[in-house]
């Protein structure tokens, strides 16, 4: 089998097809996370379900949000970072499909400052925890998929919230967590990391293992720079930078924590490649 990528050359996968879905908690997640995975897997012909979770919000500090009538202002940056999302779609190309569940993110529904969405416990009672069951549900339907689902790093309660919510999921097909950006660069993510690969051990039954996924650009660190500036109502340059270069210490991949699952197809599937298979020596956290 063949297929055309974005760069307009042929390549012959070998190999089946998958639908992967990517739960990002808001719209930048999987963008500034996982740009040279999800370009990986588009260039080896998997198609790509993209589900966004909060879209709902008014947080773009970059952006002229703060001049618009605060009556207008939750459309205005929704719409505004829509936009966004979908020019990052369209740098990519391929089959990727964006679902938005359309939630409102945290300083709306939990009523809170958005300088303590880090410092808040995940809401047993949130009904955004059974949105994004009813919309996982719905996106996963139909042939051979395989879950990518945010870590948690940082503790953004948007981002526990939307991963706990996808748990259960994960247990019963191939998943893999990504390493959420920019909170992979904060201080203590070695701690969060290290408290969720426990729990899920212990209440999930699942050992998760470090892979990697290099992009399919001979400039991975460049491009993936340029796909986190088109987010400018979120990011400046300098987090663009940073973002960017967080991948130099993975040698220009992205790092993610499979489950069992995912690492029996994931030779077959050219889905990811084994930490231990690259570097003897662990890489940074």
């Amino acid at each position: 089998m063949s297929l055309r990528v974005a760069d307009g050359e042929f390549r012959s996968t070998g190999h089946c097809l998958l639908k992967i879905v990517v739960l990002s908690p808001h719209r930048d997640d999987a963008a500034f996370s996982l740009s040279l995975s999800i370009g990986h897997w588009l260039a080896e012909g998997h198609e790509i379900a993209l589900l966004n979770v909060f879209t709902r919000s008014e947080y773009a500090p970059y952006s002229d949000a703060g001049t618009k009538p605060e009556a207008e202002r939750l459309d205005y940056v929704s719409a505004l970072r829509k936009r966004e999302d979908e020019k990052f779609l369209a740098a990519l190309g391929g089959a990727i499909r964006m679902v938005d569940l359309d939630v409102v993110d945290a300083p709306i529904r939990l009523q809170c400052n958005a300088s303590i969405v880090c410092d808040m416990d995940v809401q047993a009672g949130d009904f955004a925890i059974p949105r994004v069951r009813e919309g996982l549900a719905e996106v996963v339907k139909g042939g051979e998929t395989a879950l990518v689902l945010p870590l948690g790093l940082g503790h953004h309660v948007d981002h526990r919230t939307a991963r706990d919510a996808a748990l259960e999921a994960s247990t019963s097909m191939p998943c893999a967590f990504y390493e959420e950006l920019p909170y992979a660069m904060r201080d203590g993510v070695r701690v969060d990391l290290s408290r969720f690969r426990e729990d899920a051990s212990t209440r999930l039954h699942e050992v998760l293992h470090p892979v990697q996924c290099h992009g399919t650009h001979t400039r991975p660190v460049e491009w993936k720079r340029r796909l986190a500036l088109g987010y400018a109502s979120q990011i400046d340059e300098g987090m663009a930078d940073a973002i960017a270069s967080f991948s130099h210490r993975y040698h220009g991949a992205e790092r993610l924590w499979a489950n069992e699952a995912w690492l029996k197809i994931a030779v077959r599937e050219k889905l990811s490649t084994r930490q231990r298979d690259i570097e003897k020596e662990p890489l940074p956290a």
